[in-house]
């Protein structure tokens, strides 16, 4: 009787656990649009309510988890900043040469240290 209460018990620690991780891991499809910034035209990245713009370019070291990706295209990946909330930034991979381009939340006023502006 212990054996099949320990491998009842483990069968939902198990189950718990791959739950778990099906919740983190599943990407979210973002959409895109064409945002004019009164310099130019935009490509930004739309997320529940919030729209992101391109900030400036970024290493992929600087990025985090792939939480997402662009209008069904799963190669066109949106990955978390690291140290810094998603709702406030996110990095898009700019897959034809290996860099990464931040992209900021339209409302964010507080820019990390380091970094400036290349998009108006």
């Amino acid at each position: 009787m212990k054996k099949v209460k320990a491998f009842i018990l483990a069968a939902l620690l198990l189950a718990a656990l791959l739950t778990a991780c099906g919740i983190k891991s599943a990407l979210v499809d973002m959409s895109s649009r064409i945002v004019d910034t009164g310099v130019t035209e935009v490509r930004a990245i739309v997320w529940e309510d919030r729209v992101y713009v391109p900030f400036c370019v970024v290493s992929k070291s600087d990025c985090g988890g792939q939480i997402g990706y662009v209008d069904g295209d799963k190669d066109d990946r949106i990955s978390e900043y690291n140290g810094y909330s998603a709702e406030e930034w996110l990095v898009s991979w700019i897959p034809t040469d290996g860099g990464a381009f931040l992209l900021k939340e339209e409302s964010v006023t507080e820019i990390p240290d380091g970094l400036e502006a290349e998009y108006q």
